[in-house]
């Protein structure tokens, strides 16, 4: 048993890590109504559904700080507000209830639009910048649908990946 969630923890670092590089790549994934999808986020999100409250903080503190370095302009918002969400989703997906599909995308919309919603006040309305309302509508809530979206497909993937890997199937 300890083997195969080591082995499994290994994919999960794998996938994040692809994740990580092919969001990096120029080019690769254009911007679609004004916003790309932060697609780390709903990795971390879909493996916290699944594993137990410890890994999925490791594995929500691993993709937030990523985030932070590669895409972000403030440093420590996402590592820190995924952290902590993802610890309390492993402890209710364990506890509370079942890690199906609707589910899941209910609590990727509540979670990421108020990880989006911290993100965007420590970084654009205490700043102080102008019009941030109008920033918030024209790339942040493209980002969060398109967040969302892209939660569906990596669910499918993650539990693919937890039902072969897992000793309780």
């Amino acid at each position: 048993m300890r083997n195969t969630a080591a082995f499994r923890y290994f994919v999960y670092s794998m996938e994040i890590l692809l994740i990580f590089v092919l969001l990096g790549t120029p080019l690769l994934l254009p911007d679609i109504f004004g916003g790309a999808p932060c697609v780390l986020m709903a990795s971390a999100i879909t493996i916290a559904v699944f594993e137990s409250e410890v890994p999925a903080m490791v594995f929500g503190m691993v993709c937030g700080v990523l985030i932070d370095l590669g895409f972000s302009n403030s440093i420590g918002t996402f590592a820190i507000s995924l952290t902590i969400v993802c610890f309390i989703l492993g402890f209710v997906a364990n506890n509370y209830i079942t890690a199906n599909f609707w589910n899941v995308m209910l609590s990727s919309i509540v979670i990421i639009t108020a990880v989006m919603s911290i993100h965007f006040l420590f970084s654009y309305v205490i700043e102080g910048y102008g019009e941030a309302s109008l920033y918030f509508i024209n790339h942040y809530i493209s980002r969060i649908v398109l967040t969302v979206l892209t939660t569906a497909a990596i669910y499918f993937f993650n539990r693919f990946i937890y039902r072969t890997l897992s000793d309780e199937f």
